[in-house]
């Protein structure tokens, strides 16, 4: 049996319309206890933060929590010198995470807010899609037209006909549904300059491949 292999190739581009903001916190005492205490307290503040801003609490999400000791390091001895360390403090390292939709008024509120805790936390903001399903759908069928105009093409160039699809491939892979828009964003260390910003993300865009085999009459 005569058969063509052709491989089809997808695109698709979406405005976002969701985004994402990480969130890291990180506390410290001298007692486990206490870091814990202090970490604690951080987020309640951080929740209500948001509750004033038309935040439900539970929209805060944990995505890491963990502890750990913080030692220092120094040398001792005149002559067999030797390195030692001593208990600084207990750490406490708490992230959350955030999506909503795509609202300029929104975004700069959180920013302002997370201006007010710029020594206990990091943060990154993203922009992503909401319909995510869709997307994979529709990169697929743009993929699996394609491969079919680029196989009726050569048979046309070959004087032959298509006959039967015999066989599909197609191997799953991870999308990356994010903006490529790189924020970054210095915090001073007062609170008098609070400017608002108008963000228009950069469209995203997924690809993705599909392999078909046709018969050839």
């Amino acid at each position: 049996m005569r058969t063509i292999s052709i491989k089809g190739t997808g695109k698709v581009k979406r405005d976002p319309d969701l985004v994402i903001f990480n969130i890291s916190t990180t506390a410290q005492a001298n007692e486990l206890e206490d870091s814990v205490d202090a970490s604690n307290r951080l987020i309640s503040e951080l929740k209500n933060d948001f509750e004033s801003m038309g935040f439900e609490r539970n929209d805060l999400k944990t995505v890491n929590f963990h502890t750990r000791p913080v030692y220092e390091y120094f040398e001792v001895g005149v002559v067999n010198k030797r390195h030692e360390r001593k208990l600084k403090c207990f750490e406490v390292n708490h992230d959350l995470k955030i999506e909503f939709d795509l609202d300029n008024e929104k975004i700069n509120d959180v920013l302002n807010c997370l201006k007010n805790y710029r020594d206990n936390l990091d943060f990154n903001m993203r922009f992503s899609v909401k319909d995510k399903d869709s997307m994979k759908k529709d990169v697929m069928l743009d993929a699996t037209r394609n491969a079919r105009f680029n196989a009726e093409v050569l048979a046309e160039a070959s004087s032959v006909e298509l006959g039967d699809l015999i066989k599909i491939e197609y191997n799953w892979g991870d999308f990356h549904f994010y903006s490529r828009v790189d924020y970054d964003c210095c915090m001073d260390d007062t609170n008098d300059y609070s400017p608002y910003v108008e963000f228009h993300p950069d469209s995203i865009e997924i690809t993705d491949n599909v392999s078909f085999v046709w018969e050839i009459k």
